[in-house]
């Protein structure tokens, strides 16, 4: 017999069955249905958890502060043995030097305090100011506006949403390339008259707050070469070059924690990387996804015992059909190809029926985002279209495997044995 003949033979006998079918394919499509889930939520959480640690930080920056000497537990050092900025809970431009010789280093970009007195827009009216410097690619959810490699260009500036109708903008978008004055004075101590100027910003982007920034401040975000210009300007001479901390950034290619264990032995130096928190929480994904699946693989091992049976008793109804067969020249191989065809055929169905039905779960992905108190467009299930084929093939795999001996057993019938069976 052909291979199209049997595999045709095999729906039909399937289809005279139809409730015995449909039974042990819904019993295989409850581990499909539990594992396309299952996949699809990992992916979707990845995803989400990517998101999150693009919008809280760049995966491929690290901070770098002097360590506290007073979590050493090697004993007191001698009283100036080390008058180094390090030792001072300070950086200096030694460091820097020192941190820019480690491999894959690309570049090192200290970590400078400034503040402005008040800002000004168009409306002449002027407001307390609240002002970063952006010296990481961060990424930043904007209303308006773009920025290269998520940083304002030097003369250009980020403000928040907050600020835009206080500043005398109609939207978001009429404030891009508009001027915004910040005021900085030399020194920030209360009740002092000081020496001040104004400095004039474009603005290049409106910043909004999103769900995926765990700590959204309303600020406004400078370039690093203008906020070196403040520093310089307010900072006594006294205090110059001198940093809480730097932003190391790590070379396209090179594993940020090799780079983060070489700094670490260069000197008494901190490092925090979003590397160390991004592993935790895929583990975590990872755990619940492994977790769900195997709910999955289990209801699928169950519902191999229910293909064996199924076949074992199709084997008993049809010994007569079998027999008949046979007599008229089927050879062995075609009966055992018959059964374990029908099997597939289970096994395709049950994965069909479970993938579709987690498909369908996943247009509820927008009741879920909003449910979760989460941005449009979120979603937290993503399907895969490999990994739904991947899994049906799988199926029909195992179940073509627990049919083997089911089949075995039709094409070792003898004919006249087969024939005589009431």
């Amino acid at each position: 017999m052909r291979r199209a003949d049997i595999l045709a033979r095999a729906g039909r006998n399937l289809r005279q069955a139809k409730v015995r079918t449909l039974l042990t394919a819904l019993a295989i499509s409850v581990g499909a249905f539990t594992i396309t889930l299952a996949l699809a939520a990992g992916t979707g959480g990845k995803q989400y958890t990517d998101n999150l640690i693009k919008n809280n930080g760049d995966a491929s920056s690290m901070t770098v502060i002097a360590k506290d000497s007073s979590q050493d537990s090697s004993g007191p050092k001698k009283y100036g043995a080390d008058e180094s900025n390090a030792a001072q809970g300070l950086l200096g431009d030694e460091d820097i030097k020192k941190i820019q010789s480690v491999a894959g280093v690309e570049s090192v970009t200290p970590m400078y305090n400034v503040g402005a007195t008040y800002m000004a827009g168009p409306n002449g009216e002027k407001y307390d100011a609240s002002v970063s410097i952006k010296v990481d690619q961060t990424a930043v959810t904007l209303g308006a506006g773009s920025l290269t490699h998520n940083q304002p260009a030097t003369g250009s500036v980020v403000i928040p949403e907050d600020y835009i109708k206080p500043l005398g903008y109609s939207s978001d978008a009429a404030a891009i390339g508009k001027a915004i004055t910040l005021h900085v004075d030399k020194t920030t101590i209360p009740g002092l008259s000081a020496e001040g100027k104004d400095m004039n910003f474009t603005i290049a982007a409106v910043s909004k707050k999103s769900d995926t920034v765990l700590h959204y401040q309303a600020e406004v975000l400078l370039s690093p070469a203008d906020g070196k210009a403040i520093y310089d300007y307010q900072t006594p001479a006294q205090a110059a070059n001198q940093y809480y901390g730097v932003n190391v950034r790590v070379a396209d290619g090179t594993d940020v924690k090799t780079v983060q264990t070489a700094i670490e032995k260069k000197g008494d130096y901190q490092v925090f990387s979003l590397q160390d928190v991004q592993q935790v929480l895929f583990t975590f994904v990872n755990v619940v996804m492994g977790g769900a699946a195997g709910f999955g693989a289990l209801a699928i091992l169950a519902s191999i015992f229910g293909i064996i049976n199924t076949q074992y008793i199709s084997v008993l109804e049809r010994t007569q059909q079998i027999g008949l067969m046979k007599a008229l020249g089927a050879r062995r191989k075609d009966i055992g190809k018959l059964f374990r065809y029908e099997a597939a055929w289970v096994g395709f169905l049950g994965g069909l029926i479970g993938t579709v039905g987690a498909l369908l779960v996943g247009l509820f992905n927008p009741m879920i985002a909003k449910a979760l108190n989460l941005d449009k467009g979120t979603e937290l299930l993503v399907f895969q279209p490999l990994a739904s084929v991947i899994l049906i093939l799988a199926l029909v795999l195992v179940a073509v495997l627990a049919g083997y001996f089911p089949s075995r057993k039709a094409s070792r019938l003898d004919p006249i044995e087969a024939l005589r069976v009431e």
